[in-house]
């Protein structure tokens, strides 16, 4: 097994932290914090000096200094947002060579030609759902009412229709709404096809899940309290998700938001996705 030295790639967002505060609680030493943020201030909260990424296209300078401060593994976690590769100017012979390499830059595609062109540095990708895998969705009622039977209809035609979404890789979630489809998710993220959908239906269900082939190292799909207010905004009651297949943020808050605000959670299993 591999024990060399581990960092943290941390983008936007709440799960880089999450999982620092899974490791601090389980008594692991904290990794060297590599930050595509802007904000550096809770990890510093956390007692954790991080290293500034300032253009994450700079990708085979980023990587090259690791190696020199001796990195053997590495987690990914947290946001990049995609329009980062139009920024032709900002581009390194890596980026380059990555997005030359890839046919198909689906977030799937682009994050595997990531993914390869790490290890040809001799750093080991890692998987961060066995870090924590008590965030995982578990199978079943995760929080507020039981589905209703018109929730659950439309849960079932969204899955048929997500199941061909899904090995596409333009986007993990979809609405539906009285028997129809509303939003499907695209590079703009669920919280903006929360909004969108609201806009459209102002009420309907929201189902998440990931591809069959998705590589559980770097890529696992995340709500939170945040994807219960922009639903509760919108008009949304009910999440659907895949069970052992998505993380949820800050879990205790989150199931006590989903009571408070009446959406019902459930998990449903990964065959029903496939």
């Amino acid at each position: 097994m591999n024990t060399g030295k581990l960092a943290l790639v941390a983008g936007e967002g709440e799960l880089p932290l999450e999982i620092l505060k899974a490791m601090r609680d389980s008594g692991a030493p904290f990794p060297a914090v590599y930050l595509f943020a802007d904000d550096e201030r809770p990890y510093t909260e956390l007692g954790i000096s991080v290293q500034r990424i300032t253009n994450p296209l700079a990708i085979a300078l980023t990587l090259t200094k690791m190696r020199l401060n001796g990195i053997k593994r590495l987690i990914m976690a947290g946001r990049v947002p995609k329009r980062s590769m139009y920024d032709k100017n900002r581009l390194d012979d890596g980026a380059k060579t990555i997005l030359s390499n890839v046919r198909d830059r689906n977030d799937h595609n682009l994050l595997a030609g990531i993914v390869k062109y790490i290890e040809k540095f001799g750093i080991t990708v890692v998987g961060y759902d066995s870090i924590i895998p008590e965030m995982l969705a578990q199978e079943g009622r995760i929080a507020g009412p039981e589905p209703s039977a018109e929730q659950l209809r439309d849960c079932e035609y969204g899955l048929n229709i997500l199941k061909v979404l899904l090995p596409l890789s333009f986007g993990q979630s979809l609405v539906v709404s009285d028997g129809a489809i509303v939003a499907v998710e695209a590079m703009e993220g669920t919280d903006q096809i929360i909004k969108r959908a609201g806009s459209l239906s102002g009420r309907g269900i929201l189902i998440k899940g990931m591809r069959a082939d998705q590589d559980r190292r770097y890529d696992i799909p995340v709500v939170g309290t945040q994807t219960l207010r922009s639903m509760h905004e919108a008009g949304l009651n009910g999440l659907f998700i895949e069970a052992g297949s998505v993380l949820l943020l800050h879990k205790a808050q989150f199931v006590q938001e989903a009571e408070q605000l009446g959406i019902c959670v459930s998990g449903v299993p990964s065959c029903q996705f496939s």
